[in-house]
């Protein structure tokens, strides 16, 4: 069976609730994805980010999943609306100052000094510390060694003793939580895109 026919398995095996599936697709488009990501934004962790976020939207919404032909080119283009959105809501939201054309033009988003004034927003990071101490030690130790140690599945699952699936498992439902208790405290109606909230994390988990 070639690369093609797993890949289609795969997406098959996703859409009928197989967890192991999403991390077959992460491992055989991941170096696509992000090439195709730094193309448009030019900017590499930004589009890790968003390729997260697109994986954990894939898996909540795989009942919904269509058949596909062309695994790759429907998950590119999964991935480029996805950084649309994010860069919209980013700046709509937040008033960031992101601008679509520096997607046509291929240059680096200019978001670092609107991220960079965030990390000092005392309260943001309040909200983020009270969300994170409503996780478990396991979740806390593991999203560190995915996003702050920057270890892949297989590392996370030889180090803690547990298979890939129970480590991804425990980090996108460790993710899930953080959100809905950061926005459950957001009396002010902050709104932070995942990549953001993500990077936030990471200076926390450091």
């Amino acid at each position: 069976m070639g690369h093609d026919d797993n890949i289609k398995d795969a997406w098959l095996l996703l859409r009928n609730s197989h967890a192991s599936a999403l991390e077959e697709l992460y491992n055989g488009h991941y170096l696509g994805m992000i090439n195709f990501g730094i193309k448009l934004t030019g900017d590499r962790e930004f589009t890790n980010d968003c390729i997260i976020q697109l994986l954990i939207e894939l898996w909540d919404k795989r009942k919904q999943l269509p058949h596909v032909e062309n695994v790759r080119a429907y998950l590119l283009t999964c991935l480029k609306h996805k950084i649309i959105a994010e860069i919209k809501a980013c700046q709509t939201r937040n008033d960031s100052h992101h601008s679509l054309h520096n997607i046509q033009d291929n240059t680096e988003l200019p978001y670092e000094a609107y991220l960079i004034r965030l990390q000092s927003d005392k309260a943001i990071r309040e909200k983020l510390s009270r969300a994170l101490d409503k996780l478990t030690a396991r979740q806390k130790e593991l999203l560190k060694l995915r996003f702050f140690d920057k270890l892949d599945y297989d590392e996370i699952a030889a180090l803690s003793g547990i298979s890939k699936r129970t480590a991804y498992n425990i980090i996108y439902d460790a993710l899930k939580m953080l959100k809905t208790e950061f926005y459950a405290s957001n009396e002010n109606g902050t709104f932070l895109t995942d990549a953001i909230l993500l990077t936030l994390l990471i200076s926390l988990l450091a």
